[in-house]
């Protein structure tokens, strides 16, 4: 049973590592950089709603599947510990109010992993980009 929980959370770490990179890359240069901070939570808020979403599928509870996005967060972000954690102590907060990135990265990831065309992952992947886009026009 322990093994196959480690496995669970090292496989989720991977898949939201890869779907996550994946999107990155379907936003514009410079993301990591930003400094407006509507893009920033939007940024993490997806991320963080990505991770939260494959660690329900793998059956992991809130806490494991928390540290699991500490983690992730840290590394796909090359942020500090500090400040992953500054963000996740918000993110709850958000998830009750319905934060729209949050609920689009959790569908987004799963709809990457479960499409049957290079197309549909494409676009799944792209749904960070639209967040963006929408962001900028306000």
């Amino acid at each position: 049973m322990h093994k196959n929980h480690e496995d669970n959370v090292e496989a989720v770490k991977k898949m939201s590592l890869q779907f996550l990179a994946e999107a990155i890359g379907q936003c514009p240069a410079g993301l990591e950089h930003s400094t407006n901070r509507d893009i920033v939570f939007a940024v993490i808020g997806f991320q963080y709603g990505a991770v939260q979403s494959a660690a329900y599928v793998a059956g992991l509870g809130e806490d494991v599947s928390t540290g699991i996005a500490e983690e992730v967060l840290c590394r796909i972000n090359g942020m500090k510990r500090e400040t992953v954690i500054k963000f996740l102590d918000m993110m709850p907060v958000l998830v009750r109010k319905g934060y729209p990135p949050i609920g689009i990265g959790g569908r987004a990831i799963i709809g990457f992993y479960n499409s049957a065309t290079d197309e549909e992952r494409l676009t799944a992947a792209a749904s960070l980009r639209e967040i963006l886009r929408q962001i900028d026009e306000e």
